[in-house]
Parts: C-alpha cells; structure tokens; sequence
C-alpha cells in the first residue's frame, strides 16, 4: 500500500486501489472525491485488491464507513479477528461458536470456499462459466472425433491389409487410441502455451486470469478423456471393415 496505513485515521481519508483511480475520476494520493454527498480524500492507494464485480473496494475506518454507508453502529457485515501467533484456529473458531449467537466462524480457508460457492453456485456467473465450459466440451469432443473419423476413413485399406495379416482388433484399437491421444497432447500444449500468454497479458488488469498447476493437470487430464471418447466413433468404423476388401482392390 502506498502512504502511510496511519493516514487513514485522519478527517475524510480513504483508500483505493490503484486499479479503479480511472473509473473513480482520482489521480492518485490526495485526490478529492465524494461518497454519499460527503468530502472524501484518497490518502493511500493498494495494488492488486479488486472487487470481482464493478463495484469499487474503498477502505477507512469503521466509523467513517459507518457514515458514508448510513450503517448503524450496532451492525456489521464482517468483523476480521487477529490471533496470537501459534494459536490453535479451528479450537479457537470453536470456542467462538459456542461462545456467540447468530454468528458464523470461518477460517480464512472457510471464507476463501465459501466466496468461491457463492460466485459459482449462488449467481449467474457460476453458470455462464459452466454453460461455456460444458458447450467447449461437447464442440471439442465432435470436432476430435470428426477428425478421427475421416483419418480412419481415409485409411480403410490400410486397417484392411491389417486385419487380413492377422493383426487383432485390439491392436488396431490401441493405433486409434494412440492417435487420439497423440491430438491431446499437441492439442493441449497449444492451447496451454495460449493460455500462458493471457494469464502474462492479464497480470495487471483489474480481472487478472490465474491458471494452478492443480488446474492444468485437470484439464489435461479433461483432454486426454475427450479424445480417447472421440475415438469411439474411429472404432466403431474399423470394426465393421471386411479384410477381403484389400484383395478387391
């Protein structure tokens, strides 16, 4: 944070982050504003603590905020508790629990799953994401398996000269099989490679896209399944060839 964090505490100060100086009308440290009719003065700005909808975060104090919200002074959305180093927080959350009424305990770990929730299951977004990853699914999963069909289909001949030297259909499975995989692979190493570079692009953004080892295994793991589905329809063509065919040719 730039400024001193003791600058809050003085008349009509608050924070924002650097993100938002454009959207706000603020050129930075010392800018003026206003909140609910009431003289503001940006005494310190953050980087990196955005709001994932386009509200703005404005930090002060809980008196000032109380004021520019109309909160009253018996109400709270959120209280954040600081523990001594070393203290046992879940044994701590517990004693809480019992100790307060209508209240809810969570751990920064509880707050951080129950945010996800909210934003995946408890508004649109989460659907508009699901909507859009399940619609690349079924595409991906067509487009692979067109693609190992025609391959195939160009190949009959060739399948047939195995078949009638006596190669077994599992084999010629594991060929297709092979084949789907191999497009996993260099499939998923483009696309990874792409999406490397729009996480480097949206690093300093106001929304910046963030991709976990965790998650790349899992969609790797995703594309490796979508192919070798694909394949089926590969199999299926190859599994009604005659080998007599290639002695009519």
């Amino acid at each position: 944070m730039e400024g001193r964090v003791e600058a809050l505490s003085t008349p009509n100060a608050v924070a924002i982050d650097r993100s938002y100086l454009d959207r706000l009308g603020v050129a930075g440290v010392g800018g003026r504003g206003e909140i609910r009719q009431q003289s503001v003065r940006v005494a310190a700005v953050t980087n990196g603590i955005r709001s994932f909808t386009t509200t703005p975060y404005v930090f002060t104090d809980v008196d000032r905020a109380r004021s520019y919200t109309g909160t009253p002074a018996s109400k709270a959305t959120y209280l954040l508790i600081r523990l001594n180093p070393g203290t046992n927080v879940e044994q701590a959350r517990r004693e809480l629990v019992s100790s307060l009424v209508d209240v809810e305990v969570l751990t920064p770990a509880q707050f951080g799953e129950r945010s996800r929730s909210f934003w995946l299951f408890g508004t649109g977004a989460g659907a508009a994401l699901f909507a859009g990853a399940l619609l690349g699914v079924i595409v991906g999963t067509v487009i692979v398996a067109q693609t190992l069909y025609s391959s195939t289909k160009d190949h009959l001949n060739e399948f047939a000269t195995l078949r009638a030297i006596g190669s077994s259909r599992r084999y010629i499975y594991k060929v297709i099989i092979c084949q789907a995989m191999l497009s996993a692979v260099i499939g998923f190493g483009f696309a990874y490679l792409i999406g490397l570079a729009v996480v480097h692009t949206t690093a300093s953004s106001a929304l910046p896209i963030v991709i976990t080892p965790e998650l790349s295994v899992g969609l790797f793991v995703l594309t490796v399944a979508m192919c070798v589905v694909s394949a089926i329809a590969a199999i299926m063509k190859v599994t009604r060839i005659d080998p007599a065919m290639v002695f009519t040719r």
